[in-house]
């Protein structure tokens, strides 16, 4: 009968082992793959609230807050489409002259709004269509 070598390990130092592992993925520079956003927007079973939820998607995709500031502010950034209430505001910025490309835009708790993309129209579409219903 053999025995694999973790399970004759201590508890302890299985979850060391884990833990050590997984840091070391996540560490910038450690060969940790990019968040692959098109294939998370594109998943047949998306929803919104799962995209406005996601730390990775929202971290992944997010503007720098002096660029999305200007784009809000210009009125000739693009039309703003409402994506409803949800738990904090949110908004789709479709800019002028790309309709392939959106920007999500997120209103937090404390007043200020962040900007994530560009991201491709399609599937944003999509799933704000879906929320609707």
């Amino acid at each position: 009968m053999r025995v694999n070598a973790f399970c004759s390990l201590p508890r302890l130092a299985v979850a060391a082992l884990l833990a050590a592992g997984l840091a070391a993925c996540a560490a910038p520079g450690s060969g940790a793959r990019q968040f692959d956003v098109d294939a998370f927007l594109g998943a047949p079973d998306m929803a919104l609230p799962e995209v406005l939820a996601n730390r990775d998607f929202l971290a992944a995709t997010k503007a720098p807050v002096a660029d999305c500031a200007a784009m809000l502010q210009s009125a000739s950034s693009g039309v703003l489409e409402s994506l409803g209430g949800g738990r904090a505001p949110a908004w789709l910025l479709h800019p002028a002259g790309d309709a392939a490309r959106v920007w999500l835009v997120l209103g937090q708790a404390d007043g200020s709004r962040s900007c994530h993309g560009p991201l491709p129209a399609a599937p944003m579409r999509v799933l704000a269509e879906r929320a609707r219903r």
